[in-house]
């Protein structure tokens, strides 16, 4: 499908599903948060597997971030290809391919990669020895998820044996604050949490400085914590990703306004002959099957005049309920549970101003 052909057309003319991007409103948000990081003079290093667009790639580097955040080996290469000067992967590297990646991407950029024990790096280690080359790395340091990230009483041996490593150069500390999500609608609580991740990741860092390792970059990184976590001093980076586009998940716990967020599907009402649901042409090839904070199992939520959600989605149909007066043909616009996810279900989606297809944003390193 060329949806290049939409270009200076109404939104409405659009076939759907599709993915409509509010253009000022991302525009916005990245200028928001760039201006957040300079006031705590911390650096800006968004996700950018929130977005997989070059052209929002773009955004938050002209508004003032420093790098991005990627999290697997496609997605380094594609901002390493000149999207980005400074990427940071995220992820442990372990296997050949994201060696390869690694090292692939570190000859037309700047690469760190985080990394949370000794295994993880041995290969890449081996690999930069036999090309001449030295990478930056970053322990991952475990603040409360409980994913990855070496536990904060072993961070030290973990990084003396890392830093023994030949190829490799540990200059960093990391985490992913992603429990303070987990605090739901409570900001006290969010901000409690993502402030004492912040402060153990500090004390981390200050504990391997006193053992004679080079500890510069403090980095931590969540939507839900961008507001917390950065604030404690002693962190030097933030890495939110959500943040630019925004959906339902975040409106429902309040970390980001209704008017903040950038993206919708919009979908079509296909079906009417069920009494208490309509069918639309958005299933979960559209909308992805991340579940919703609301706790009632929603797939989406319309935004559109006629209210309701999407209660269910199959493959290619999604079941609205609580919608009035809905009629076969009528275009519904649906916030997604998670931006995230929704992005990487469509390999392009639309940038629009004031209802107007204004550009195509081809959907990169999906796989």
């Amino acid at each position: 499908m060329t949806l290049e052909r939409y270009i200076g057309r109404d939104v409405s003319d659009l076939p759907t599903p599709i993915v409509v991007i509010d253009l000022p409103t991302v525009v916005r948000n990245a200028r928001r948060m760039a201006d957040h990081a300079s006031r705590l003079d911390v650096g800006l290093r968004p996700h950018w597997k929130t977005t997989k667009a070059a052209e929002a790639a773009r955004l938050q580097l002209d508004a003032g971030a420093v790098g991005h955040t990627a999290a697997t080996g496609a997605e380094l290469a594609v901002l390493a290809s000149g999207v980005s000067p400074s990427v940071f992967l995220a992820y442990p590297p372990v296997g050949d391919e994201r060696v390869r990646a690694v090292l692939g991407a570190a000859r037309s950029a700047e690469v760190i990669v985080g990394v949370d024990s000794v295994e993880s790096v041995r290969e890449l280690s081996a690999a930069c020895v036999a090309e001449g080359r030295v990478v930056r790395v970053r322990l991952d340091v475990d603040t409360g998820l409980g994913r990855t990230g070496v536990d904060p009483g072993n961070a030290l041996a973990v990084a003396r044996g890392i830093a023994s490593l030949p190829g490799l150069s540990l200059d960093g500390v990391w985490t992913h604050e992603g429990h303070v999500q987990g605090k739901g609608a409570d900001e006290e609580a969010r901000r409690t949490t993502g402030v004492a991740a912040g402060q153990l990741l500090v004390e981390v860092a200050r504990a391997l400085r006193a053992d004679g390792l080079a500890i510069n970059d403090v980095s931590v990184g969540s939507t839900a914590g961008v507001w917390s976590a950065p604030t404690v001093p002693g962190v030097t980076e933030a890495r939110p990703g959500t943040y630019i586009l925004g959906d339902e998940n975040q409106v429902a716990i309040g970390t980001i306004l209704e008017s903040d967020v950038a993206v919708e599907v919009h979908s079509r009402v296909v079906s009417t002959q069920r009494r208490s649901v309509a069918i639309v042409d958005a299933g979960l090839k559209a909308l992805s099957s991340d579940g919703s904070l609301h706790g009632d199992g929603r797939v989406g939520t319309i935004v559109s005049a006629c209210g309701g959600i999407v209660s269910v989605a199959h493959e290619e149909h999604g079941f609205l309920r609580g919608a009035e007066g809905v009629r076969v043909g009528d275009v519904v616009r649906i916030r997604p549970n998670h931006a995230c996810g929704v992005m990487n279900m469509h390999s392009a989606v639309v940038a629009a101003e004031d209802g107007v297809v204004v550009d195509v944003w081809p959907i990169l390193a999906r796989h």
